[in-house]
């Protein structure tokens, strides 16, 4: 009975588990009616996620505009993420795909224009932070084994094992070939196919918690 004596509580929760198993039941192809009301479920749910991100991004926007008037410190990282914003805005909108007569709204970030623009900026930005992390892991190493940690040192050499391998100059030799491509398609795929078959787990769990009322992300606390 205390479950009732909460009405908004048990209102959210008997939405969100409906809403749940009638989705889940369509994943399963119960029937055509399930599946209409599926999809509405799921139109309104990404109708309701599209307003949010726009009211998100407007936030965002306002507070960034609020650090330039007040020139808060580093007011010029406000200014930049302000730039970054309307230029993906203005490609999306103002520049017409390919091929097409007038303003046409792309699809998603994958079409052109904005794919160009990524391409552009986002890209060379990426690579060079990746470039990066050679160092950060470098020196990673360098401290695991100064520390003297016995797992530190063991990721360290079958790092380094893994890495050296992988060399051209090294792969050419007699057998090192067939046992990197041994320890790829068994030993690394088994620890891979084990990570994943764990998160898949975790989500189930999650969800079932979520569907039954154990977990209420959707309600203030």
């Amino acid at each position: 009975m205390a479950f009732l004596r909460d009405l908004k509580r048990a209102l959210a929760i008997l939405v969100a588990g409906v809403a749940g198993l009638i989705v889940l039941l369509d994943f399963a192809g119960v029937g055509a009616e399930v599946a209409v009301v599926a999809r509405m479920l799921v139109g309104w749910a990404a109708l309701i996620t599209a307003v949010a991100l726009l009211i998100g991004i407007m936030s965002v926007a306002a507070s960034h505009v609020q650090r330039i008037r007040r020139r808060s410190p580093d007011w010029g990282y406000s200014l930049i993420l302000l730039a970054g914003m309307l230029l993906v805005i203005v490609f999306g909108i103002f520049f017409p795909l390919p091929g097409s007569a007038g303003i046409v709204m792309p699809g998603s970030l994958a079409e052109q224009p904005i794919h160009a623009l990524f391409n552009a900026v986002y890209v060379p930005l990426a690579s060079s932070l990746l470039a990066l992390l050679a160092f950060f892991s470098l020196s990673a190493a360098l401290r695991a084994l100064g520390r003297r940690s016995a797992d530190a040192t063991v990721i360290v050499i079958v790092a380094a094992v893994v890495l050296v391998a992988q060399l051209p100059a090294i792969t050419i030799l007699p057998g090192v070939g067939a046992t990197v491509q041994w320890l790829n398609d068994y030993v690394a795929l088994a620890g891979a196919r084990g990570l994943l078959i764990g998160a898949a787990i975790g989500a189930l769990v999650a969800s079932v918690r979520v569907l039954l009322g154990f977990d209420l992300p959707y309600l203030d606390r």
